[in-house]
């Protein structure tokens, strides 16, 4: 099985297609059974990969850089190759409260931009989200027990983060391609829950509270009308060491089209 790798400042994201000893044409179908016919053509492409090469990555690539921002056409990749990266990293951290910004300062408005130039030219477009600690007020890396717990439907903190998940979805749902079909996407959810650091992180949560978390969300924003997200899983590197390790929170692979881990 080859896998797909790209890479992203900081990090290595690995990413392995369930099943990818399948070809293209085999591949398994995707978690949203109403998956837009752009999403299903980049699932089954990504399977095509294992016969072609690598992936380069980089995230938030044409929003700043070495001593430039917000510099129209421009990329660190591309001032360094002549070309742009094939895959582009972007983050939807404080679009749960509106805000103008993400949680790096990029404005929502140019990123959705961004996104549409990325798809206009053939690239692939990823999505993670440190979404607030609804329990809290916090930001993403407080992460006392219960908050899992307190946003599962019958939680004390479920309607709250049902309103942000519509805001994420409301701003989602604006992302399309000058054909006007919606962008697809590779997203990320509750990233990393290996570590300790996200309030979605194994240390505050079990098992079964990560994949009721996971299912609700991919079933809600189906709900929304988003039919253009390819649901990738992904651990870090931290705790763990062996194939049950990785798998302990795996909601199924009718849940999830992708598995990764980010390295730092």
């Amino acid at each position: 099985m080859k896998n797909i790798l790209l890479t992203i400042p900081a990090i290595l994201l690995l990413f392995s297609c369930k099943g990818a000893s399948q070809t293209a044409a085999s591949a398994p179908a995707t978690a949203d059974k109403r998956a837009t016919k752009e999403t299903i053509a980049l699932y089954k492409n990504l399977f095509r990969l294992k016969e072609k090469g690598y992936m380069f990555g980089h995230q938030d690539a044409l929003a700043y850089g070495v001593e430039w921002k917000y510099e129209e056409g421009r990329s660190d990749v591309k001032d360094v190759t002549g070309d742009h990266p094939a895959v582009y990293g972007w983050d939807l951290g404080r679009i749960e409260n509106k805000e103008l910004k993400d949680l790096d300062g990029v404005p929502f408005d140019k990123m959705r931009e961004w996104m549409k130039q990325v798809y206009d030219r053939g690239g692939i477009n990823t999505v993670s989200w440190h979404v607030n600690n609804p329990l809290s007020g916090k930001d993403a890396w407080d992460n006392p027990p219960g908050t899992v717990a307190s946003v599962l439907p019958g939680g004390s903190q479920h309607e709250k983060y049902k309103s942000w998940m519509d805001n994420a979805a409301a701003f989602l749902l604006t992302l399309k391609g000058s054909d006007g079909k919606p962008i697809p996407i590779l997203f990320r959810p509750y990233h990393e829950f290996t570590g300790n650091w996200f309030w979605w992180c194994k240390n505050t949560t079990t098992p079964q509270q990560f994949k009721e978390l996971w299912i609700f969300t991919v079933k809600y924003f189906q709900s929304t009308g988003l039919h253009n997200l390819i649901y990738v899983y992904n651990t870090s590197n931290e705790n763990v060491a062996t194939e049950a390790d990785f798998m302990e929170y795996y909601p199924g692979d009718e849940w999830v089209d992708m598995v990764s881990f980010d390295v730092y």
